[in-house]
């Protein structure tokens, strides 16, 4: 049971590429017209296991302001739906009012952060706001296994490694989540840890020790960036290289807006017209 269970989690992922709907396409895409997206979340009661677990999450809180615009516009050149909209709100007055539990799925290398919703306060934003569904993203630690290479790639050293995954989700008026992206191995978001190869070298050690990065180190990593076209280079790689996965993730290639023809859009109704 254990084995096809991680082969139906392997299946899942390789067939979408890290994230999968949990309905039909067709049905998604008659249900989800118009999609509202969160400021990025951070689940502060999943421990980071890191000695300054407080300064970590402070970082996060402060550097994932206003970040959500860019995965607006990553899904508005998609495409894929009739509209996308920013949700406003305070990221952890909605992360507690939005989640009403977490649990861990999968196995292993497959280890996962899923969360269940607040039927109430989701139907909330979805009627405040006119959307069709919400898309929750949530930056949460975890330790799993994981191979991490030394800086020649010739050695490596597999073990549990604690960072920051990413879990996200969209989510009906009715609580319901009909597309998940479950941090698929090899995903994390910031590594937390890294294996001292150096040290075990000049030390003539065969063990290798496993150390925390620094504060500062991992301030570095999520403001790094990158030269780039169209502008995207002033932006962080790794907040950009996310959104750019999930915004794929959500834009099938046969995802494809209902009513619509190449001559003629029809014309929105209900929820898919503009406030």
């Amino acid at each position: 049971m254990r084995r096809m269970s991680l082969l139906l989690i392997f299946v899942l992922l390789a067939g979408c590429g890290g994230g999968y709907f949990k309905v039909p396409k067709e049905e998604y895409q008659a249900r989800v017209r118009t999609l509202g997206v969160l400021p990025l979340l951070v689940d502060e009661r999943a421990s980071l296991r890191h000695p300054d677990e407080g300064l970590i999450f402070e970082l996060l809180q402060r550097e994932n302001a206003g970040k959500e615009e860019l995965l607006v516009e990553e899904l508005r050149a998609q495409k894929a739906y009739f509209d996308v909209r920013r949700i406003d709100g305070h990221p952890q007055d909605l992360f507690y009012g939005l989640v009403r539990g977490s649990s861990l799925g999968g196995q292993g290398k497959t280890s996962y952060r899923r969360y269940a919703f607040d039927a109430e306060a989701v139907r909330n934003l979805t009627d405040g706001h006119v959307v069709d569904g919400l898309l929750v993203v949530v930056l949460n630690g975890l330790q799993r296994p994981e191979k991490r290479w030394d800086r020649t790639r010739l050695k490596y050293l597999e073990a549990d490694y604690s960072a920051i995954q990413v879990s996200a989700a969209v989510v009906t008026p009715t609580g319901e989540v009909i597309w998940e992206y479950p941090s698929p191995p090899g995903s994390e978001f910031l590594p937390l840890q890294y294996p001292d190869f150096d040290e075990a070298h000049y030390n003539m050690a065969e063990a290798v020790a496993i150390k925390d990065i620094s504060v500062k180190g991992l301030r570095r990593a999520l403001q790094e960036r990158t030269g780039g076209l169209l502008g995207k280079g002033k932006d962080p790689l790794l907040y950009r290289k996310l959104f750019s996965d999930l915004a794929g993730q959500l834009q099938p290639a046969t995802f494809q807006l209902p009513g619509k023809t190449a001559a003629e859009p029809a014309p929105p109704t209900g929820s898919q017209a503009r406030p």
